[in-house]
C-alpha cells in the first residue's frame, strides 16, 4: 500500500495495529545518494568504516520507506501436525519528503537518475511526500502545542469565571504577560482594534483580521484579551493563500466555546501527527522491540537512526548503545548468506539472486499470503528498487534462508543457529572482518603478514604471484590497476618479506603498519596542514618501503589514483560488487575481478 500525506492521518491506525500483531518485519530504503566505499578500505576495521561512512554521508536522506509486517498465524488449538506454518503480511511504501524552509538535503546525480530509471515518482515525492521529524524536533512540536492548548483553556476559563459572577471585568495587565507592541505593528494593531469595534456596532456575523505572520497574530490576539475577551470569540483559519489568520465572531456561551476548542484540539493533534508523519511509524515499530530484517542494511540502519531518531554518534560504542535502545533484534540476510551451510546453495547474495536460490531445493518459502489482498505483491510482476517491494523480497529471503535450519518461525530469535547473526551488520569490501557487532567488540586480527604494494601497469596477478612465491601462496586484494594488498598464507613468512623480497622497477612493498601511516599523513594533509602533526610527512628508509635493494630512492609513495564511478543506488551498489568477499573465498595464486577504491583525492 502507498502511503502518501494523503491517506497518512486515515491509515495510521491500522499501520500501528499492524505492527502490534506481527511475528517480525522487513525494511528497506532508497536514497538520495550513497556514502561512497572510495574511502574503505579492504583492511579498515568495522569502527573506521562506520565513521568513514557517517563522514561521506552527512545530507543524503530516506526518500522511500519500506516496510512488510509478517504475521505467523499461530496453530489451531489441539493441531500436533507439522503442516508448514500459515504466514501473512501487510507491506507499505511510504514516500518520504522534508516539510519547512528550513530543512536541507543533498542529492547525488547519479543515484537520482538510478531512481528515474526504474520508475520513481518524483511528482508524488514532492507533492504528498509524508513530513518527518528526529526525536528532538517532535518533543519540541508537542511542548509548542501544549502551550497553545494551556493559554486557549487559561482564556476560556477566565471567560467562564466572568461569565458565572455575571460581571464586566476585564482582565488587568497584571493577569496577563504582556508584549511590548514593537512601534512599527503599533498602526496595524490600533487598526484592528478599530475594526472590531466596528464590527461589534454592525450586523456582520464574523471578521476576519491578523493576517500577517505568527508575532503579528500574537499581537492581535493580545489586544482582544485586554479589551474583547467578554464581548468576542476568536478562531484560526486559513486563508486560500495558505495564510493563517484570526476569525472574529461575537460571543459564544461557554458550552460552544468548550466544543469548539475541542474540534480545535482534535484538528492541532492531527496537523501534529502529519509533522512528525512517519516519524510516528518508526517510533511505534522501535517501541514494538521485535525483530527487524533488512539486506546490506548498513546504509539504511544509518539513515533511519540520523532521520528519524537522534544524530549518529562520532563515538563507535555510542552508536552500537543507541542502535540496541531503538532496534534491540536486527538481522542483516546477507550477513547470513555468509553461513557455510547456506553459501552451499547460494552463490552470490545480490538480493534476487538469493530469492531465486531460496526458492528451489533445499530451500522452501512457506506459503505467504497477503493480509491486505488489494495491495499484493508478485513475484512474477516485481517492483525492484521500490523500497515496499524490496522489503517483501528481503522478508522472502528470510524464510527461505531460515529454512535450512528448521527455524520457528513463531519464536526465530530463540534458534541457536540464528542467534549467531542477529545484530551483526554485514559490511562490503573488507577483507576479513565483515560485519558490525551490535552485542559487542568484533574480533581483531593481526595485520603483519599484509602487505601494500604498487607496481606497473602493466603487472597481473601472476607477475605478484611470482614475486613473493619464496613465501608460499598469497591472497591478491587489487585496489586499482598499479596497486594491491597481498596477504600470505604463511604468517611466520612475514618478518622475512621486506628483507630479502628481489628488486624489481616500479616495484615499491609497505607492511601494513607503513601503509596505514601513510594514510593517516594523506588524510592530515587533505584536512589542512595545521592538523596535529603539524607537519606533512614524506617517509624515508624503512619508512618508505623497501623498493630497491641498492638503496634506490622510493618510488612511487602514492599509488595512481583512478577516479570511481559512484553506483546509483543501494541495491545496484551490491548488484555491481564483487561478491566473492576474501573473507569467503580462501587463499587463491590467480587473480581476482579488480575493484577500484581510489579516486583523484582519495587513497
Amino acid at each position: 500500500m502507498e502511503i502518501t500525506k494523503k491517506n497518512f492521518n486515515d491509515e495510521l491506525p491500522s499501520i500501528r495495529e499492524a505492527i502490534q500483531e506481527a511475528s517480525f518485519f522487513a525494511v528497506d530504503c532508497e536514497f538520495t545518494g550513497l556514502a561512497s566505499d572510495r574511502l574503505i578500505f579492504p583492511f579498515d576495521t568495522p569502527e573506521e568504516v562506520y565513521l568513514k561512512t557517517i563522514e561521506a554521508s552527512p545530507q543524503y536522506i530516506i526518500v522511500q520507506f519500506g516496510l512488510c509486517a509478517f504475521r505467523v498465524e499461530p496453530p489451531a488449538e489441539g493441531d500436533e501436525s507439522k503442516a508448514p506454518p500459515r504466514v501473512t503480511y501487510k507491506c507499505y511504501n511510504f514516500y518520504c519528503y522534508p516539510k519547512g524552509r528550513t530543512h536541507i538535503f543533498s542529492c547525488q546525480g547519479e543515484s537520482m537518475r538510478f531512481l528515474a530509471d526504474n520508475g520513481f515518482d518524483f511528482n508524488k515525492l514532492f507533492r504528498e511526500g509524508l513530513s518527518y521529524a528526529p526525536e528532538a524536533d517532535e518533543q519540541r512540536f508537542r511542548a509548542e502545542v501544549k502551550e497553545r492548548q494551556a493559554a486557549r483553556a487559561a482564556v476560556l476559563k477566565a471567560a467562564a469565571d466572568e461569565s458565572s459572577t455575571e460581571t464586566d471585568s476585564k482582565p488587568t495587565e497584571s493577569d496577563i504577560s504582556m508584549i511590548p507592541v514593537p512601534e512599527e505593528n503599533q498602526q496595524q494593531v490600533d487598526d484592528t482594534d478599530a475594526r472590531i469595534g466596528a464590527f461589534l456596532q454592525s450586523e456582520e456575523k464574523e471578521l476576519i483580521v491578523g493576517n500577517g505572520n505568527a508575532f503579528q497574530r500574537k499581537l492581535i490576539y493580545q489586544l482582544i484579551e485586554q479589551r474583547y475577551m467578554g464581548k468576542v470569540s476568536t478562531s484560526t483559519v486559513t486563508l486560500e493563500d495558505n495564510q493563517k489568520a484570526i476569525k472574529v465572531e461575537r460571543k459564544r456561551s461557554p458550552e460552544a466555546e468548550q466544543a469548539l476548542e475541542q474540534e480545535r484540539i482534535a484538528k492541532e493533534n492531527e496537523e501534529l501527527d502529519s509533522k512528525v508523519g512517519l516519524s510516528l511509524v518508526l517510533r511505534e515499530l522501535s517501541k514494538a522491540r521485535k525483530l527487524i530484517i533488512g539486506h546490506n542494511m548498513l546504509l539504511d540502519l544509518l539513515y533511519i537512526i540520523r532521520q528519524f531518531f537522534k544524530p549518529l554518534p562520532a563515538d563507535y560504542k555510542e552508536f552500537k548503545k543507541l542502535t540496541k535502545e531503538i532496534f534491540p533484534l536486527i538481522l542483516d540476510t546477507k550477513y547470513l548468506c555468509t553461513n557455510a551451510e547456506i553459501k552451499v546453495n547460494v552463490n552470490s547474495s545480490v538480493l534476487a539472486h538469493v530469492f531465486d536460490a531460496v526458492s528451489q531445493p533445499p530451500f522452501t518459502i512457506p506459503e505467504v499470503k497477503p493480509a491486505l489482498p488489494a495491495y499484493e505483491y508478485n513475484v512474477e510482476n516485481g517492483k525492484q528498487h521500490e523500497a515496499g517491494y524490496d522489503a517483501y523480497l528481503t522478508g522472502m529471503c528470510f524464510l527461505g534462508l531460515v529454512s535450512r535450519f528448521e527455524v520457528d518461525l513463531q519464536h526465530p530469535t530463540k534458534d541457536p543457529v540464528l542467534r549467531k547473526y542477529l545484530n551483526r551488520i554485514f559490511i562490503l569490501r573488507l577483507a576479513d572482518i565483515n560485519y558490525m557487532n551490535l552485542n559487542g567488540n568484533e574480533p581483531t586480527h593481526s595485520r603483519d603478514h599484509v602487505f601494500y604494494v604498487t607496481f606497473p601497469e602493466t603487472w597481473r596477478s601472476n607477475d605478484l604471484v611470482a614475486k613473493f612465491k619464496p613465501f608460499g601462496p598469497v591472497h591478491l586484494t587489487w585496489m586499482d590497476n598499479t596497486s594491491a594488498f597481498v596477504t600470505l598464507h604463511n604468517r611466520t613468512a612475514s618478518s622475512m618479506v621486506l628483507k630479502t623480497i628481489g628488486y624489481h622497477t616500479g616495484f615499491s612493498i609497505y607492511s601494513f603498519a607503513q601503509f596505514s601511516q601513510m594514510k593517516l599523513q594523506h588524510t592530515g594533509v587533505k584536512r589542512g596542514r595545521n592538523s596535529s602533526t603539524g607537519a606533512v610527512a614524506t617517509g624515508s628508509g624503512e619508512a618508505g618501503g623497501r623498493s630497491a635493494a641498492n638503496g634506490q630512492q622510493k618510488e612511487k609513495e602514492e599509488a595512481k589514483k583512478q577516479k570511481v564511478a559512484e553506483s546509483g543506488a543501494k541495491r545496484t551498489a551490491d548488484d555491481e560488487k564483487p561478491d566473492d568477499d576474501p573473507a569467503d573465498g580462501g587463499w587463491q595464486t590467480v587473480k581476482r575481478s579488480r575493484t577500484t577504491f581510489k579516486d583523484n583525492d582519495e587513497w
